[in-house]
């Protein structure tokens, strides 16, 4: 999956990143899609060869036990970025390197505030909100199995 995804995902995207008019749809769509199959795959690969528990291993555990949360406050966070209510800072986007820097502050941001949030809670704010609202949900009864019909056969007597 890393290496489709990143050998597809990479020239594609710089592709649509050189013919925005022409690709543009397909960049942001498509293309950012196969993308981001390669980095999970990436992510996968590191994963599985990283034997001991260090920093990375505990960073990436900790925005998993808080995904939900991570992805409502990214989103928050860069709309409060880029879009005018906030700072307004959306016209800068057309720059690879503004891009790239908004990502990391942005990631870092991420990977702290769970460690931190993980630090004094058992699950991420969003998380323990979506178990308090499921554990309002009754429980349905299992619907039983219907009755066994017996197969019958021919007498072959007759």
């Amino acid at each position: 999956m890393a290496v489709w995804g990143l050998g597809l995902g990479l020239p594609l995207n710089a592709l649509a990143a050189a013919f925005p008019d022409d690709l543009g749809m397909a960049g942001r769509n498509a293309f950012a899609l196969v993308l981001m199959l390669g980095y999970v795959g990436l992510v996968g690969i590191l994963m599985d060869r990283v034997r001991r528990p260090g920093q990375v291993t505990a960073s990436l555990t900790a925005v998993g036990r808080t995904a939900l949360s991570c992805y409502i406050l990214q989103n928050l966070l860069a709309s409060l970025i880029f879009y005018s209510w906030g700072l307004g800072m959306g016209h800068l986007a057309d720059h690879a390197g503004w891009m790239v820097a908004a990502w990391a502050v942005l990631s870092l941001v991420l990977v702290a505030g769970s460690r931190l949030w993980l630090s004094r809670f058992p699950r991420g704010p969003m998380e323990m909100f979506q178990a308090r609202v499921l554990a309002l949900v009754p429980e349905r009864d299992r619907v039983p199995d219907p009755p066994e019909v017996e197969e019958r056969h021919p007498d072959p007597r007759g």
